[in-house]
């Protein structure tokens, strides 16, 4: 049977940019923070033509059940499943970005459908399975990342969903 997992709600695309102590000494006195840094003088600190350019992007809802909407629909589109009903995991998996080095945090605070699975199993659906990837970009920032399904990294299956900017935020660590 076919299944279709979307996930929507609000979080953040985060892009991580790794800095120097010299870069990261600029944008603190400019007070990037406190978003009193203009977007040109940030591009050029950081030697770079956008602040969206970058590797190291992370997209999904936040961690709590108030801003994300998990929903399952079988493969005649009628919804078996959501997280509306039942957000308590049985399991979870937690990966951190954050290390020891500098990095600025690009926070574009995002609202509407993330990603989407369309999985085919032999067995009927159980959200018992399901498994949320957390990513902890920096402490405070945990969101959605992946979903996998009992031993089943769906990453293969994943579609970008239609999510749309409500502002930015920018971090040092």
């Amino acid at each position: 049977m076919k299944y279709k997992i979307i996930v929507s709600g609000r979080g953040a695309e985060c892009y991580v940019h790794s800095i120097d102590e010299n870069q990261k000494s600029k944008l603190f006195e400019c007070d990037v923070e406190n978003d009193n840094c203009e977007h040109e003088e940030i591009i050029e600190i950081l030697n770079k033509n956008d602040i969206f350019e970058t590797d190291n992007i992370y997209l999904g809802p936040y961690n709590d059940p108030e801003n994300f909407i998990i929903e399952v629909f079988n493969e005649n589109e009628v919804k078996v499943w959501s997280s509306e009903n039942d957000h308590e995991f049985k399991e979870d998996e937690y990966e951190f970005i954050i290390g020891k080095e500098n990095y600025l945090i690009v926070e574009d605070y995002t609202k509407g459908q993330f990603f989407n699975y369309e999985i085919e199993l032999d067995e009927e659906f159980d959200s018992d399975k399901l498994k949320p990837v957390i990513t902890e970009v920096i402490d405070g920032i945990e969101i959605i990342t992946k979903i996998r399904y009992g031993e089943i990294d769906l990453e293969v299956f994943k579609e970008y969903g239609d999510y749309w900017s409500k502002g930015i935020t920018y971090y040092l660590s």
